[in-house]
């Protein structure tokens, strides 16, 4: 089978499937994406291939990834994950800093020596110190 038609059978039939899942109409993704209508049904139809950036924002905005939007995996892995709320405090939140080092502390997968530990507390600490009103 010719690839390009793979991908614009693939890519036709996924687009407008997860839209129609998403309840979304072609010309409200069109307003997400900064493109005119034609153009998005263009891409619904194959007759017009994605960009990357578009690719991109439509995985987004059809909570699904590139990979199966272009019909490169059968699984859609999109997992929606919650962002975190910079005002929310943490469970670490309670507990004082000088007592930090009684945790082991890891950062990138290394698992910080206590000289390493101390001086991360220490120059939180300063921080602190420095913010505080």
């Amino acid at each position: 089978m010719d690839e390009n038609k793979k991908y614009k059978h693939g890519e036709e039939s996924r687009l407008r499937r997860l839209r129609k899942e998403r309840k979304l109409s072609g010309i409200k993704i069109a307003q997400l994406l900064g493109i005119t209508p034609q153009y998005y049904y263009d891409i619904e139809k194959g007759e017009r291939r994605l960009t990357t950036e578009i690719a991109a924002d439509l995985a987004d905005i059809l909570k699904t990834t590139v990979d199966y939007l272009i019909g490169k995996t059968d699984v859609n892995n999109f997992e929606e994950v919650k962002k975190p709320d910079p005002h929310e405090e943490s469970e670490l939140a309670e507990i004082p800093i000088e007592r930090l080092n009684q945790y082991k502390l890891v950062y990138k997968g290394h698992v910080l020596s206590e000289d390493e530990a101390k001086d991360i507390i220490d120059l939180l600490e300063a921080a602190l110190k420095r913010w505080k009103v």
